[in-house]
């Protein structure tokens, strides 16, 4: 469907979609249709890190002095980063026949982010999804397996939902195994369709929707139908963030074949092209500009069940150079008033 915008978003049930898996919040969707953008009048540019989180929670540390900041309950800016990824495994991942296939994948995505980025991931399944002193959702994402049913699609919210709660991930079969015929399913080796929808859930958003798309690549609008194919290739002009070049090995961009003939004319035919004419593989983990960018907005926390933010033994740089063990000692003093020493015993489990 068209918005009043112009935008072109996708309506699954009663869920809408930006570029095919990106699943928009009501408050989005509002957003898009009004404004043509995510982002809001006297909305917060992000310039780093969100450093105002608890980073097991995703609420603010002030709660614990009894300050609930105004973006708690009413934030006008849609689009905000995690401290830590809090998620969990849903019913269909937990419960299912292939759940240790599925789980073994979904772990190994979650830890090739960690060793290449700042981005570290908490695994709440089980967990409490409400704050018991204050009554607050936590913000968390659940990874959901859907298999082959017909109507399934891969599909994630961009970044953390404002209004905190559950936000999901939904995975196709094809996220875990490929399939040659019907008679023939191989397990896949390589886990990048699960790196892409955990990068959208983190902030990332597609590389052929930046601003700057047209210098670098060619769109073959006469092959994607409309409004399928072209929603797929809209570019977001505002409250979106990229570091250097377009990006032809990232995680986040399409390859320029696709197999869907729901989205091109023609399936033997390119939906875009480098300007050379040359054709585009989409990466199959992250990209050196991939981590530029989640580098830029993460800190690498240990999950700890008191308030002292630990940093991981690997600290990435804004340059994904790795921080010297004085300079990682540095940053962990200034985010815990002076003190670089951690408290004895408050490091968590925290096993994928």
């Amino acid at each position: 469907m068209t918005l009043k915008s112009g935008i072109i978003v996708g309506r699954r049930g009663n869920d809408y979609f930006l570029d095919g898996d990106m699943q928009l919040t009501p408050a989005q969707l509002k957003l898009l249709d009004e404004k043509g953008s995510f982002e809001t009048e006297g909305g917060k540019k992000i310039t780093g890190p969100e450093m105002s989180l608890n980073p097991i929670t995703n609420l603010p540390i002030n709660l614990a002095d009894g300050t609930v900041p105004r973006n708690l309950g009413i934030n006008g800016d849609p689009y905000r980063l995690w401290a830590m990824v809090r998620f969990t495994y849903g019913s269909s991942v937990t419960n299912n026949p292939k759940s240790a296939i599925v789980k073994a994948h979904i772990k190994q995505a979650l830890l090739e982010i960690q060793s290449k980025s700042n981005v570290r991931f908490y695994n709440a399944t089980g967990q409490p999804t409400v704050d018991p002193t204050y009554g607050f959702a936590y913000p968390y994402i659940e990874i959901n397996y859907l298999g082959t049913s017909s109507d399934v699609s891969e599909s994630s919210i961009i970044g953390r939902n404002p209004a905190g709660g559950k936000q999901t991930i939904n995975l196709a079969d094809f996220a875990v195994f490929y399939t040659y015929n019907p008679r023939e399913t191989y397990e896949r080796s390589d886990y990048g369709v699960i790196i892409h929808e955990l990068c959208h859930a983190i902030g990332m958003m597609h590389e052929q929707n930046r601003p700057d798309r047209d210098n670098y690549v060619n769109i073959n609008f006469s092959n994607l139908k409309n409004p399928q194919g072209t929603s797929q290739f809209q570019k977001i002009s505002s409250n979106y963030s990229y570091f250097g070049n377009y990006d032809f090995n990232s995680v986040m961009g399409y390859s320029s074949l696709t197999s869907s003939s729901s989205v091109v004319n023609d399936v033997n035919q390119p939906m875009y092209t480098k300007k050379d004419n040359t054709e585009i593989t989409q990466g199959s983990t992250l990209s050196d500009l991939d981590r530029l960018w989640l580098n830029q907005y993460h800190i690498p926390y240990i999950a700890r069940s008191d308030v002292y933010r630990e940093l991981d033994a690997t600290v990435y740089k804004t340059d994904n150079t790795i921080a010297t063990p004085q300079e990682r000692l540095q940053f962990q003093a200034s985010l815990n008033n002076g003190n670089p020493n951690p408290p004895q015993g408050g490091q968590i489990p925290n096993n994928f």
